[in-house]
Parts: structure tokens; C-alpha cells; sequence
């Protein structure tokens, strides 16, 4: 059953894979097709070439005529915004999996709550709602906040009103930057691999070389 979960959870991320745009208006981000996207070819060194083996990118424009398969697949725009939503909490996650490993905690004592140390970070969530649930509680509602401002609206069908993965920050002037662009989406992908990877050895131990036990 842990080989079905961690082979399912292997193939869905698959489809995040779709690169973000470059800086652009909301007009012009509405049309960019996936050959001007951001990394869409900067893996394997194609030369400009889009790599997209299993057409992803394609699909909602074969069917976007089709009465009986319209709106069954997203448009590249939601993709690009998955992949950055996806690969951000990646690299929260692999980051915070490293820390935790390293055996350092964030005591977050008010009250009488507080977070376990020692606690392996595949625990992490269900020792937080056990000693702290309204620190978790509190963090659930950010989430949700930050999702309910933002959420993609129009982006299923590539009609979004603005750029994929743009939550309005803009840190160090550097948002409309091509190359801190393609640096989040590289590290991005990476991490995604990453936590995929420490999941994999956690569950069926001996199954990820160099990292027998996660």
C-alpha cells in the first residue's frame, strides 16, 4: 500500500512540471504560450526548445472546442501557477525537514503550549496539533487568508487577471527579475524531487540511493 501511495504522489507533481511565464501584463499573460515561459527548456539544455514529452501544455487547447471534454483540463496558465505554488512549499518543507533533522525547534511556549523537540518531521503536524493546536490553527488560517487573496481565478481556462505565482510581493525589487525568476523555479523543482525523495525513503526504507533511511 506505501508503493501505491508514494508511486501516485510521484506521477501527480508530474503535471506541476510546466514552467512560469516571464514578467508581463495581465493581457499579455492571458496568451503566452508555453515556448515563452521561463525554463521550459532550461533542464535539458534544448535550445529554445519547449520540453514537454507528454504534451501537458497541449491538452486544453485540443479539447477547448469539445461541448464534452471543455474545462476537464487546465489551461498551461493554471499549471505554471501549480508548479510555483507547489515548488514554494517544497522548498518550506525541505528546508524545515533539514532543520528539524538537525535537531533544532522552535519552542513556541505561550500558555502552556509548546512544540516537542526530537520529533521526526513526518510527526511533525500530528505532534503540533497534539501540543500546540492553536499554534497550528493559527497557521491554517494564514494559509487560508493567503489563498482566499489570491486564489487563480480564471486561471483554469487561461484567464487570469494576473501573473501566475505574483502574490504582490516584491523583495528587493527583484520580481519581474528573469533570472531570480528562473532561480525560484529551479530550486522550486529541486525541492519538490527533494521532499519527494525524503518521503520515499521514510515510507519503503532502501528505496532512494545515498539515503537509505529518512
Amino acid at each position: 500500500m506505501n508503493r501505491l501511495i508514494v508511486a501516485l504522489c510521484l506521477v501527480s507533481p508530474a503535471v506541476a512540471f510546466v514552467a512560469p511565464g516571464r514578467a508581463q501584463t495581465a493581457a499579455s499573460v492571458k496568451a503566452a504560450p508555453l515556448d515563452d515561459m521561463i525554463g521550459a527548456s532550461e533542464e535539458f539544455g534544448l535550445a529554445g526548445k519547449t520540453f514537454d514529452p507528454l504534451g501537458f501544455s497541449t491538452v486544453h487547447a485540443l479539447i477547448k472546442d469539445s461541448p464534452e471534454h471543455f474545462g476537464v483540463w487546465p489551461s498551461p496558465q493554471w499549471l505554471r501557477e501549480a508548479e510555483l505554488k507547489h515548488g514554494r512549499m517544497a522548498m518550506l518543507a525541505f528546508t524545515g525537514a533539514c532543520v528539524q533533522s538537525a535537531g533544532y525547534v522552535f519552542p513556541g511556549e505561550l500558555g502552556g503550549y509548546y512544540y516537542e523537540s526530537g520529533i521526526h518531521w513526518s510527526d511533525g503536524i500530528a505532534s503540533a496539533w497534539k501540543t500546540n493546536p492553536v499554534g497550528l490553527i493559527q497557521i491554517f488560517i494564514f494559509i487560508h487568508m493567503v489563498e482566499t487573496k489570491f486564489w487563480p481565478t480564471g486561471m483554469w481556462f487561461g484567464e487570469g487577471e494576473r501573473a501566475p505565482g505574483d502574490l504582490g510581493l516584491n523583495v528587493g525589487g527583484k520580481k519581474d527579475d528573469p533570472v531570480q525568476q528562473l532561480k525560484e523555479l529551479k530550486n522550486g523543482r529541486a525541492a519538490m524531487i527533494g521532499m519527494m525523495a525524503l518521503s520515499a525513503a521514510h515510507f519503503i526504507p532502501g528505496s532512494v540511493p545515498f539515503n537509505p533511511v529518512a
